[in-house]
């Protein structure tokens, strides 16, 4: 095993959604701030002219004044604002097509930044097409010359990320040797190897590979061999868990037909769909008396499996979330990435799992990294 980096040096990154305050009542003051070293407050949108807007005015005015509260009480953390997101990334395309639009949104996206007091921007465009490749990275490129120059008249450092692929189709579209240089570090999306659609169960992100599936271990790799400093990389973890009905028996419904679709779950609204979203708490209180919890040594993940009621779960809990965390040491990776805070439970379980193996100096950071 290679020597870790120093502990100092691990960043620790929960993404909080605008609108838990709405749908989980997960509030800013929930946020435990004292095991962090970023928040990336997610998201602002992008729109069809360029400009960098918020997703929500009435969660914004509700959220950010308590989010500076606690940057004040945590000198430490450092909280980014998240441009884009899987559901805001519809207008990156044409807008980064165009020169001019290009420039109007970096400008935006900066203003945005400043105005509301976050100490750098994250770019989650859910994914660059093979086409977009050269426009993503002068997009980044002059995120990185305009930041230098706010920073420079503000006098400190503004820090530039992205949220970025772990499937190889996506991961071909990003040239990162040409990307990498731009940013502070890569926030990896490592999970969501099998979702809440799939019509076979299996691991949401499990470590190393079974039966052929996608796993982190060969993303992480992915983006090593492209040349990206393993510093940079800081690894993705799911605190959300996935769940699935109308499976199988077999194999404690690990890799079975799924019938039923997405599972109910623990936040859906009455009457929606089924979302197949599970927050740790809900699974703690009410799946894990009642099912019955494997743990595969080779993918280095749980699930849960109920044949009454045919729901199979794949999660994170503390055993995975150590092996994730050792994982992120031996291959000197620059940290760990929550999505998201709001899926813990109320004892912050996933969350120390991950402090205690990493180390209490995770919590350190004051400057931009």
């Amino acid at each position: 095993m290679a020597d870790a980096l120093p502990i100092q040096s691990m960043r620790l990154i929960g993404y909080f959604p605008a609108g838990a305050i709405r749908t989980q009542n997960y509030n800013v003051a929930d946020i435990p701030a004292a095991l962090l070293t970023h928040v990336i407050y997610a998201f602002a949108n992008v729109t069809a002219a360029g400009d960098c807007v918020s997703e929500n005015a009435k969660d914004d005015a509700v959220n950010f004044p308590p989010l500076a509260a606690l940057k004040a009480k945590f000198p430490q953390l450092l909280v980014l604002i998240s441009v884009g997101g899987a559901s805001h990334s519809t207008n990156f395309s044409a807008v980064c097509g165009s020169t001019a639009t290009r420039a109007h949104l970096v400008a935006s996206s900066v203003q945005f930044m400043t105005a509301n007091g976050f100490d750098g921007i994250d770019i989650d465009w859910e994914f660059p097409a093979a086409a977009d490749s050269a426009n993503f990275v002068a997009l980044l490129q002059e995120l990185r010359s305009q930041l230098g120059a706010q920073g420079a008249t503000d006098g400190r450092a503004y820090l530039l990320t992205i949220a970025a692929p772990a499937g190889p189709k996506n991961i071909d579209n990003l040239p990162l040797a040409l990307i990498h240089p731009s940013l502070d570090w890569i926030n990896l999306e490592t999970y969501d190897f099998a979702v809440a659609s799939s019509r076979t169960t299996n691991f949401n992100a499990p470590l190393f590979a079974t039966k052929g599936a996608l796993d982190v271990n060969d993303a992480v790799n992915s983006y090593l061999g492209a040349g990206v400093p393993p510093d940079k990389i800081v690894m993705g973890v799911r605190f959300v868990g996935t769940g699935w009905q109308g499976v199988g028996p077999t194999n404690n419904g690990l890799h079975q037909t799924v019938t039923g679709g997405p599972a109910p779950g623990t936040w859906d609204a009455p009457g929606a769909p089924p979302s197949g979203s599970f927050g740790f708490q809900d699974i703690e209180d009410n799946y894990l008396p009642a099912y019955t919890r494997s743990f595969d040594g080779e993918a280095q993940a749980p699930w849960l499996y109920n044949a009454g009621t045919g729901i199979m779960i794949s999660y994170e809990d503390p055993q995975s979330l150590t092996a994730k965390a050792g994982y992120v040491l031996s291959k000197q990776l620059g940290g760990v990435m929550i999505w998201e805070l709001a899926a813990d439970d109320n004892a912050a379980t996933l969350l120390n799992a991950i402090v205690s193996t990493l180390g209490s100096g995770t919590g350190g950071a004051g400057s931009a990294q």
